[in-house]
């Protein structure tokens, strides 16, 4: 019914309906939708630019003037090392540029020398190369990272390379001076203009004994060989 014009009924049904929802609990999340269709695929970016170039292995190949294929020369060079008459001096073979930039002028009273190198007594093996000069090539390899000279050996281990191979030399055995082995190319050049016997430096080929070596497989008096190897 009505009372003052009111409807009775309509305003008890909205008073069982309560307020509209916005102070009720939010409901429940809905159900999942389906996954959307795959994107397609972006452009390539630009290439980046080249990082820096590390690594690499250097070594320096006695006897030649220049370096295996696949290495690049850093610079040809002069065998030297220490005078054979003398028991100073450095113990090593040196691969010195064939244009030397001095700093002072100063002759020091007291020193040690730096001889060019001759090939000793190799006639048998280095046909025709006995009092000639050494050169040497130092050479650099960006695809390798380590280098291996093995004495008595012509192969390389599997899985690496063979740069060159030859006849481990140093200084003769009856001189004042001793010198580091190192691996002389088997096919060696000479410095030009050289073939006097300066009695410099000297490179004799080292020979394996019976004497505490295993004989065989080691043979006595025999030059023995080397190799060099990277990877």
């Amino acid at each position: 019914g009505y009372i003052n014009e009111t409807n009775v009924k309509e305003v008890y049904l909205q008073i069982l309906r309560g307020r509209d929802g916005r102070d009720g609990v939010p409901g429940r999340d809905g159900v999942k939708g389906e996954r959307g269709d795959k994107g397609e695929k972006g452009e390539t970016g630009p290439v980046g630019q080249a990082g820096p170039k590390s690594g690499g292995v250097v070594y320096t190949r006695w006897g030649r003037k220049s370096c295996p294929t696949g290495a690049e020369l850093l610079y040809e060079g002069i065998t030297g090392s220490n005078y054979d008459g003398h028991s100073g001096g450095g113990a090593n073979y040196v691969c010195l540029p064939k244009v030397p930039q001095y700093m002072s002028t100063y002759e020091p009273s007291g020193f040690s020398q730096i001889y060019g190198t001759e090939y000793d007594n190799v006639n048998g093996v280095f046909s025709g190369k006995d009092n000639h000069n050494a050169p040497c090539a130092v050479c650099y390899t960006s695809t390798k990272s380590v280098k291996l000279m093995i004495p008595a050996r012509t192969s390389c281990p599997s899985s690496w390379t063979i740069e060159y191979k030859g006849y481990l030399m140093a200084e003769c055995f009856n001189k004042k001076t001793n010198a580091i082995y190192e691996c002389v190319d088997e096919n060696p050049e000479s410095i030009d203009g050289s073939g006097a016997n300066n009695n410099g430096a000297q490179l004799c080929f080292a020979l394996s004994t019976c004497y505490s070596l295993p004989c065989p497989p080691y043979l006595n008096n025999r030059p023995i060989t080397c190799v060099m190897c990277t990877k």
